[in-house]
């Protein structure tokens, strides 16, 4: 029994944290700026938890749907479901189980959001049957992941504004920028078996296009702190956080596939950094 939790833990990625840092980040951000730095403690946990089972709901049905495809590409062969190591039906049973704690979570909080809330899930569930069929399908996952933030604008304030369009706009361009580092580890496989990526889209561009892409981010930062007249501490975590837009820039230059995934998990750093220089902003 506990190797099977052991698998059931690795299907839904709770092993490689990453993917929860990148959705958490911007969650922090909404909370922060919409109620000027004094969130609700409850909606924080409650979307903390949220944050966890979507995640992991997300990272089932996109190995759900891809596992022939995973089965063919060196990084992702040996997980869980391509490697048959766990069957579909029990894949299928723990997803519907982590749906089902969303919706218990949606209920705790302002039924506005159901309609968001929904859409967030089908974007989460549609996202790999995308790879198949659109040029950039990491558009489809920063939507996704951004989905959160006009949700934590309506509990707390009750409604969107400015500042709820500029994070979300920012969030959207920040998953394309990394997921298209992640996207090049694999690009050489992608091409063969036919998915479609931003990495293959922009072609020999990806490293100039990511870079571009990544300081367009840093601006409407710059954009969301003068707006806001934030305090300078703001702007130096906005020139720290500069730099690891570049490290991350050379990291992937040569396009080496681990390093284009430590290029994808230094994000954390970008989003650590951002979210310290809001943190103190409102202190």
């Amino acid at each position: 029994m506990q190797d099977r939790i052991v698998l059931y833990l690795q299907l839904m990625r709770v092993d490689k944290p990453i993917g929860f840092y990148l959705l958490m980040w911007p969650v922090l951000w909404a909370f922060l700026v919409s109620t000027n730095g004094s969130p609700s403690v409850f909606y924080m946990l409650i979307f903390g938890i949220g944050i966890i089972a979507t995640r992991s709901a997300g990272c089932i049905i996109n190995d759900y749907f891809d596992q022939d495809l995973d089965s063919k590409v060196e990084r992702t062969k040996d997980r869980v479901l391509a490697s048959k190591k766990v069957s579909n039906n029990e894949a299928l049973i723990i997803f519907f189980l982590l749906v089902l704690v969303c919706l218990i979570l949606l209920v705790m909080l302002n039924l506005d959001i159901l309609v968001l809330a929904l859409l967030s899930m089908f974007l989460l569930i549609v996202y790999p049957l995308m790879k198949r069929y659109i040029k950039v399908p990491q558009l489809v996952l920063g939507l996704a992941f951004g989905s959160s933030i006009p949700m934590v604008f309506i509990v707390e304030i009750g409604e969107v504004n400015f500042n709820c369009f500029l994070l979300y706009l920012t969030t959207v361009i920040w998953a394309v920028v990394y997921d298209t580092y992640y996207a090049m580890a694999d690009k050489r496989d992608d091409k063969k078996i036919g998915i479609q990526s931003s990495a293959i889209f922009f072609g020999k561009n990806d490293i100039k296009y990511s870079l571009y892409l990544h300081f367009v981010v840093l601006s409407l930062f710059f954009i969301l702190g003068l707006i806001n007249k934030f305090d300078l501490i703001f702007f130096i975590a906005l020139f720290l956080s500069s730099i690891t837009v570049i490290y991350q820039n050379l990291l992937a230059r040569k396009r080496i596939p681990y390093q284009c995934i430590s290029a994808f998990e230094n994000n954390n750093i970008f989003g650590l950094i951002v979210t310290f220089g809001l943190i103190f902003n409102y202190l």
